[in-house]
């Protein structure tokens, strides 16, 4: 193995906070780089007479910082193939948030000797100026690196390089997802220098300050958020110190509440009120985390576990976004999808069960959904024409039943099933088209009853054919209505 390569942090700020070990490195060393001289101990070091030389100019001409370090990381190599020691020198701490030394670790660890010589982090001088302890929690991330599955609540959180307030503009919106916009959070600037700043703020008023080369922002934690703070009000609720009706529940007991709120969503889109839709979705979630909890006190499977699942599932039916598989339309996507969830279960099973449907689906879209994999195999008629006589067939055999009384509900069952498989054909999803008939049916008795209260009728005194002529003039006004 060739030359020595010692990697040395300079600290937060001037040189009191350097090392005496790293102090007396430099001043020996045959040839020292540092990463920029646009930092305190740098500035510092110019003043002791210590020669140096800086890679600012590599950062002033590089298009990316991806560029930038690689050329920091060739020359290192290039002068260690010349110099049996080298020394780098980094602001702050060399493996807390510095991208070149991971490169030196990756790349010129295999052909030279490696050294860290540790330094005081801009993370000690947070510590003294926001006094916490980081084991309750700590995250460290670049501006660009946060995302939901970090942001638990629970951490402290420190954003560092956040050097302008288009960066901090982009922060800001990136934590308000997750934080309330009032949270106070904190802007450091130059710690441990004589310049240090502290600054306390609400949240939305992130970018309206000023920003360098060494600010950060940390954010405390706020553990009334979250999806891990979700769980944990489940645990408590089904705890022996709990909700007594929480604690009774069973995956069976909580099935009508899983499909009512599945239903509160579907109404809410079809109403176009999102408002109303954020709390559904919430409600539905819950049902999600309920039986999850119920199934991880079992020794059965957790949230977690769902997660993890639900996740792997999406990255392995989507080999055309994770995988090098080509599908550019939806027709494709389909496609490669139905042959994954094939392989998934196995042949053996597809041969048994051709219908791989939930039995619970509500009876007209199953039905439509039975047909269509019915279809698949070739088991469907050629044209409009047969699902058409086919209703005609069956409303004669439903005729012939009432005549005889027997038979009747089969036979009803075989005309709805028709003209399901009739709306599969004009391409219509037999649930959503009663959905919306049943609604208009709704509007229009409710209209009906509004006549009537007009005319001083009294609703549930009128005959049937009085009724009827007040649901002719619903019909009439909202043809008026279309035709304006």
């Amino acid at each position: 193995m060739g030359g020595c390569l010692y990697v040395v942090g300079l600290g937060p700020s001037g040189l009191d906070k350097l090392t005496l070990g790293t102090y007396r490195l430099i001043k020996s060393a045959e040839k020292t780089f540092i990463r920029t001289e646009r930092h305190p101990c740098a500035q510092d070091l110019i003043k002791e007479g210590v020669k140096f030389e800086s890679f600012d100019n590599i950062y002033d001409q590089g298009e990316s910082f991806e560029q930038v370090y690689e050329k920091i990381v060739e020359r290192l190599r290039e002068e260690l193939k010349v110099h049996k020691e080298v020394v780098y020198a980094v602001p702050g701490h060399p493996t807390v948030a510095e991208q070149t030394v991971q490169i030196i670790w990756e790349s010129l660890a295999k052909e030279y000797q490696v050294k860290i010589y540790p330094a005081v982090s801009f993370i000690d001088e947070v510590m003294c100026s926001i006094p916490f302890d980081p084991i309750h929690g700590l995250v460290l991330r670049n501006h660009d690196s946060l995302g939901s599955g970090i942001l638990r609540g629970k951490d402290w959180v420190i954003v560092t390089q956040v050097y302008d307030k288009f960066i901090a503009s982009e922060l800001k919106l990136d934590l308000m997802q997750y934080y309330p916009d009032d949270l106070q959070v904190y802007i450091v600037q130059a710690l441990g220098t004589e310049n240090q700043r502290v600054l306390e703020i609400p949240l939305y008023e992130l970018d309206h300050h000023d920003f360098d080369h060494l600010t950060s922002i940390v954010i405390p934690p706020r553990e009334d958020f979250g999806i891990a703070r979700l769980l944990e009000v489940m645990q408590s609720l089904r705890s022996p110190e709990g909700c007594p009706w929480d604690k009774e529940q069973t995956h069976q007991s909580l099935k009508p509440y899983l499909i009512e709120e599945s239903y509160e969503v579907i109404d809410a889109i079809d109403k176009g009120d999102m408002y109303n839709l954020c709390e559904e979705l919430g409600d539905l979630l819950l049902q999600v985390v309920f039986h999850s909890q119920v199934a991880a006190e079992a020794g059965e499977f957790n949230f977690h576990d769902v997660v993890k699942g639900i996740t792997e599932k999406l990255i392995r039916r989507h080999p055309h976004v994770f995988a090098d598989v080509q599908a550019d339309t939806s027709a494709e996507v389909l496609k490669n999808w139905e042959k994954i969830k094939r392989e998934e279960k196995g042949d053996a099973k597809e041969k048994k069960e051709f219908f791989d449907l939930p039995d619970a689906l509500p009876a007209l879209m199953l039905a439509q959904r039975v047909q269509k994999k019915a279809a698949k195999f070739g088991f469907d008629w050629s044209d409009l024409n047969g699902p058409m006589d086919k209703i005609q067939e069956e409303l004669k055999e439903l005729q012939e039943a009432i005549s005889c009384g027997r038979g009747i509900s089969e036979e009803m069952g075989d005309l709805l099933f028709a003209i399901v498989n009739l709306s599969r054909f004009l391409e219509l999803e037999a649930e959503e088209t009663l959905r919306v008939t049943i609604l208009k049916f709704k509007r229009r008795f409710h209209r009906m009853y509004e006549l009537a209260k007009l005319d001083r009728q009294n609703f549930e005194d009128l005959s049937l054919a009085e009724m009827d002529r007040y649901w002719d003039q619903v019909k009439k006004e909202e043809k008026c209505a279309k035709i304006i």
